[in-house]
């Protein structure tokens, strides 16, 4: 009985001790198979963030340039020019450069013609057209006839016109504040009227400035060219003088100087008159007297 027990006992003590081997193996089996698994999950991790972009797309280029600088400001250039030409007629011309000018949206601001006897008649034009068309224009305009000279010369005023600008603005903000002093302004009459004289004196600056930038823009806007047309058609040199026409020029020319010379003449005696007449009132006297004394001795 004593071994029925005992082996009783033995019997849920093996099945125990399996139960904990078993235990034991099954939870090392679980640690190396989980290793595998996260192997699996971070390869997958992996294709994943290799199928993502590395970084965001980079924005793009602002218009004012890469290194963030504003855009370049138009340049303000002052085109003058000289243009002489040869034709066989100045009939015509004038209406052909007025065709031009009204063709590239200018005007005509100066017009001289000259005709004189035995010289060939000559035109002279200033017209102003829009810069944009000025090479045009030139172009156009040495069609008209022979080309004999041509100058172009330019000025950059961008500078003065943009220090201008800000200067305008400046002054501006200064005639602002002034305004807002003047309106909240509960001081001494004094302060108001000096108040009142410097936002004067600001505003004559502001107008000053205004005015010249007003000038650089018409200038620089619109190109000014000078237009020279001489005519060779019948044109008549001056004729060689003959011997009866030298004659008369120096008859003419002698008694042209006899004429002087009297004039000269008359000129003197009418200075010298007064004078004559001192001479006359003190000069005899003294001679009288020197006489007498004379006799005397």
């Amino acid at each position: 009985m004593t071994l029925a027990i005992k082996s009783t006992l033995a019997l849920p003590f093996k099945h125990l001790l399996w139960s904990v081997i078993a235990l034991i193996g099954s939870s090392g089996c679980g640690e190396e198979g989980q290793a595998p698994m996260g192997s699996n999950s971070s390869q997958v991790s992996t294709d994943e963030s290799a199928s993502m972009p590395a970084t965001a797309p980079a924005e793009a280029p602002s218009p004012t340039g890469t290194a963030g600088q504003p855009p370049a400001q138009p340049r303000r250039i002052i085109y003058n020019a000289q243009v002489t030409l040869v034709v066989e007629s100045l009939t015509g011309v004038g209406e052909q450069i007025t065709r031009l000018v009204e063709a590239s949206g200018g005007y005509i601001s100066e017009t001289d013609t000259n005709m004189e006897t035995h010289a060939p008649r000559t035109g002279k034009w200033k017209v102003r057209v829009p810069v944009a068309q000025f090479d045009s224009f030139m172009t156009s305009v040495g069609k008209l006839g022979e080309l004999h000279h041509t100058h172009v010369d330019s000025q950059d005023v961008s500078q003065e016109y943009y220090d201008l600008e800000a200067r305008i603005a400046n002054k501006q903000q200064e005639e602002k504040r002034l305004l807002k002093h003047l309106a909240e302004s509960t001081g001494k009459l004094e302060d108001i009227l000096a108040v009142e004289r410097e936002l004067s004196r600001v505003r004559g600056e502001i107008e000053q400035m205004q005015g010249r930038i007003r000038f650089l823009t018409h200038q620089s806007d619109l190109s000014t060219i000078t237009i020279t047309v001489m005519e060779v058609k019948n044109y008549t040199p001056p004729v060689s003088p003959t011997l009866s026409t030298e004659i008369a020029r120096t008859f003419r020319g002698s008694v042209g100087l006899v004429g002087e010379f009297a004039r000269g003449l008359l000129l003197f005696l009418v200075a010298v008159a007064p004078w004559c007449v001192v001479i006359a009132v003190v000069g005899v006297p003294l001679w009288w007297l020197t006489r007498r004394l004379r006799i005397r001795r």
